[in-house]
């Protein structure tokens, strides 16, 4: 399981925001978070994710850049991972069927044959 299952909400959502700009500032990440505590705020709860190794910082001009120390698809796939575990039973097949009816973001065509070649070499390699 993920080291990030251990983070707080609050802390998950400070990770989220800086994966998904790959490097964030204090600011940056305030105006990502939902009811966003104040700066001081996140300030301290990016230095507690610097002890626990998940973040590192740079300096950049006036103010501090931060980073994930981890690369972000290991870590999305351990996410992924966790997410059909515990909401679909550690079916992919269920949680794959699941987004496609949502209809929430409609997959290109492009898309569609993509996610059939990555079916087609999962069989060949006897998955």
């Amino acid at each position: 399981m993920s080291q990030h299952a251990n983070l707080s909400r609050r802390e998950r959502q400070i990770m989220d925001s800086i994966y998904s700009r790959s490097e964030a500032t204090v600011l940056d990440i305030q105006s990502d978070l939902p009811n966003a505590p104040t700066p001081t705020a996140i300030r301290t709860m990016l230095r507690i994710l610097m002890e626990k190794e998940f973040v590192r910082r740079h300096k950049q001009g006036r103010e501090f850049v931060y980073s994930p120390t981890s690369p972000r698809r290991p870590e999305g796939t351990r996410a992924l991972k966790h997410v059909v575990q515990t909401f679909f039973e550690g079916s992919f097949k269920q949680a794959l069927a699941a987004q496609l009816a949502s209809g929430d973001e409609p997959l290109t065509d492009d898309e569609l044959h993509e996610i059939v070649e990555l079916i087609k070499a999962a069989r060949e390699k006897g998955n």
